[in-house]
C-alpha cells in the first residue's frame, strides 16, 4: 500500500488516489475472483483510467481475468495498467513484445499458484494418512504444534458439552432444534461465542471425528486423536438420526409427545388441548385410540406406562439387596466370560493378519490380480475394525455389569416415584420413559409398550422373584432361583443369600474355577456399558426351578 501511493504521488506520474483494493497473498481463488470484479465494475463505473499494482500476479493468476482486462486496456487509449515492480505500462498502443511479456508473466503466475496448491495438497493427503486431520477440527478439539507438525487434542472445556449433546440425542427426546435450545442453556457456545444452530448441531452429530475417525475427500480415515465418545454411542446417535418418528422441536413439549404411535397405521399421535384435558388423536388413519371414541385421554396412556413399570420393580429395598447380593455373586462369571471372549477375538485378529501377509505374497507372484488383492484387503480391514472396537469395550472396566445392572434394579424400583415427583422436569420424565420403553401404540383403548431389552428382562425376572420371597416359607420346600450358573436361595426369612451349592461355578473357594473340556459358558453380559439407553446384549433369562 505505501509503495503504491509512493508510486502515485511521484512527480512524473502525479495520480490521485481513488480507492485502494486490497487482496491477501493467502487469499482463495474464489476471494480473488470476487475482489477483481468488484474492482472492474468500480473503474468501469467511475471511468478511472488507470490502475496501478505491484506485479502481476497481484493483479490476476488465472487466463479467464486477462480476457477481461484485455478488454478493457483495448476499449480505451487512456486506459493504462501500471505494473510498478516489473516497470512495464500496459495500454492499447502497448508494442508487440510487452504483449507477449503481459501473457508470459500471467501464465508464470497461474504455473506458481498450481504448484502450490498441488504441494498443500501433497501435504495434506500425507498428514491424512499419517492419522491426522489435516484442517481444523470441530468443536470439542484444539490444534497444538508447530507450522508443519500440529495436532488435535481434546478441548477440556467444550468436551463435556460434546458428550452430553450426544447423550441427550441418543435418548430420542429431542430433534436437533430442541438440542441446540438445550445445549446453549447448558452453556455450550460456538466458537465465536454465539449459538450453535440447528444444522451445525445436526453436522456434530453426524461427525465421525468424535468416535476416532475422520472423512477426507470422501474416504473414512482412522485417525490418531483421542476419540469424546465411544463408537457404540455415535451408532446409537446415527440409529436415531434415520429412524422415521422423529421428534418435532415444540415450545410446549409434553412427556408423551412423538412417543406414542398409532396402533393401525403406525403413525405418530397428535395431542391436544380440550377443554382442561390433553386428548391424542391419529391424524392419519382417523381409527379409534380410546375404547369407544376416536380419542384417548393423556392421563389413561400415562397411567397404563407406570402401572406397567410398577409392575415389573422389586417390590421393596429388601428384594433389592437380594438382587445386589445376586449380581455381585455373578459377577465372577462375567471376568471368566471376559476372558474366554478376550482370547477369541484376539485369535481372531491374528488369523487376520497372517491371511493379510499371505495374499500379499500371493499378490507378488502373480496368483492373484490387485483389483482382488484391494477388495480382500478392505474386506478385511473393517472386519479388523470391528474386532478391534470389540477388543476396547471388553477392556474397559468389567465391574460396569455389576454397577450397571444395581442400576436398573434401582430405577425400576423408584421409576415411579421420580416421574411423579414436582421436582422431575419433563426432560427426566421423557429420559425415563426412553430407558423402560422401545415404542409404545395405542388402539382401541389398549395401551400396547414395546420394552427395552433391560426392563423386559425385568418383567420376565423380578415379578417372580418378588412372588416367591413374598410367600410364606413355613414347612416350604427349598426353593432356588437360578441364573445360568448363579444360584440362590429365597427360603431364609432375613433374606440372606445361602450358601452355594458345591458345583457352583460362584463358590467361596474359588472366583473362577478350572472349567471342564467343551464347556460352554451361557451368560452373557447384562449391558455393554452404561449409557443412556441402558440396552443389553443378550439375555439367558432367569427361571424358576
Amino acid at each position: 500500500e505505501k509503495y503504491l501511493q509512493e508510486y502515485a504521488n511521484r512527480p512524473e506520474t502525479g495520480f490521485e488516489i481513488d480507492r485502494l483494493f486490497q487482496i491477501s497473498e493467502s487469499a482463495a481463488g474464489k476471494i480473488r475472483r470476487k475482489i477483481f470484479h468488484e474492482m472492474m465494475e468500480y473503474i468501469k463505473k467511475k471511468k478511472i483510467g488507470i490502475v496501478i499494482v505491484e506485479t502481476t500476479d497481484r493483479l490476476t493468476r488465472n487466463f479467464a481475468d486477462v480476457i477481461t482486462i484485455d478488454a478493457w486496456v483495448m476499449d480505451d487509449e487512456n486506459n493504462q495498467i501500471h505494473l510498478t515492480k516489473e516497470g512495464c505500462i500496459l495500454h492499447k498502443n502497448s508494442k508487440s513484445h510487452e504483449w507477449f511479456m503481459w501473457r508470459v508473466k500471467v501464465a508464470t503466475a497461474e504455473y506458481y499458484i498450481k504448484l502450490l496448491s498441488e504441494n498443500v495438497l501433497k501435504g495434506q493427503k500425507e498428514k491424512a494418512l499419517q492419522g491426522w486431520f489435516p484442517t481444523k477440527p470441530p468443536l470439542g478439539y484444539k490444534t497444538i504444534g508447530d507450522k508443519g507438525h500440529k495436532i488435535h487434542i481434546i478441548d477440556e472445556e467444550v468436551a463435556p458439552y460434546i458428550r452430553k449433546m450426544f447423550e441427550l440425542y441418543s435418548s430420542g427426546n429431542f430433534s436437533t432444534g430442541a438440542l441446540g435450545k438445550k445445549m446453549y442453556e447448558l452453556g455450550f457456545r460456538s466458537r465465536g461465542g454465539g449459538r450453535v444452530v440447528k444444522s451445525k448441531i445436526h453436522k456434530l452429530l453426524c461427525d465421525p471425528f468424535y468416535y476416532g475417525k475422520f472423512i477426507w475427500k470422501g474416504k473414512e480415515c482412522d485417525g490418531k486423536h483421542e476419540p469424546i465418545i465411544s463408537r457404540d454411542l455415535f451408532e446409537q446417535v446415527k440409529a436415531k438420526m434415520t429412524r422415521p418418528n422423529v421428534p418435532y422441536y415444540r415450545s410446549h413439549l409434553k412427556e408423551l409427545r412423538g412417543k406414542i404411535l398409532c396402533g393401525n397405521c403406525q403413525k405418530t399421535v397428535t395431542w391436544e388441548n380440550q377443554k382442561g384435558h390433553c386428548y391424542g388423536a391419529c391424524k392419519q388413519c382417523k381409527a379409534k385410540l380410546g375404547a369407544e371414541r376416536q380419542y384417548v385421554r393423556y392421563e389413561f396412556v400415562e397411567a397404563c406406562l407406570m402401572s406397567k413399570i410398577d409392575r415389573l420393580a422389586p417390590s421393596s429395598d429388601q428384594v433389592l439387596q437380594v438382587l445386589k447380593k445376586a449380581l455381585k455373586e455373578s459377577h465372577s462369571e462375567e471376568i471368566a466370560l471376559h476372558e474366554v471372549q478376550e482370547n477369541s477375538i484376539n485369535a481372531s485378529l491374528e488369523r487376520i493378519r497372517q491371511r493379510k501377509s499371505t495374499m500379499y505374497i500371493d499378490r507378488l507372484d502373480g496368483r492373484i490380480s490387485t483389483q482382488d488383492y484391494d477388495a480382500k484387503v478392505s474386506e478385511f480391514k473393517q472386519e479388523e475394525e470391528l474386532l478391534t472396537e470389540s477388543l476396547k469395550r471388553l477392556r474397559l472396566d468389567t465391574t460396569e455389569y455389576y454397577k450397571v445392572g444395581i442400576s436398573i434394579h434401582e430405577l425400576a424400583l423408584r421409576a415411579s416415584a421420580i416421574y411423579k415427583s414436582s421436582n422431575a422436569t419433563i426432560e427426566d420424565r421423557r429420559a425415563l420413559l426412553s430407558y423402560a420403553y422401545d415404542g409404545i401404540s395405542v388402539l382401541g383403548g389398549v395401551v400396547t409398550p414395546t420394552m427395552t431389552k433391560a426392563f423386559g428382562f425385568l418383567s420376565e425376572w423380578v415379578p417372580q422373584v418378588n412372588e416367591i420371597i413374598l410367600e410364606p416359607t413355613q414347612n416350604a420346600p427349598e426353593i432356588y432361583v437360578s441364573k445360568g450358573e448363579m444360584r440362590f436361595s429365597l427360603n431364609d426369612s432375613s433374606l440372606e443369600l445361602s450358601e452355594l451349592r458345591n458345583d457352583s461355578r460362584t463358590s467361596k473357594e474359588s472366583l473362577v474355577k478350572p472349567r471342564p473340556e467343551g464347556y460352554t459358558l451361557t451368560s452373557r453380559p447384562l449391558l455393554r456399558r452404561q449409557d443412556s439407553n441402558l440396552r443389553p446384549i443378550d439375555y439367558t433369562y432367569p427361571k424358576i426351578s
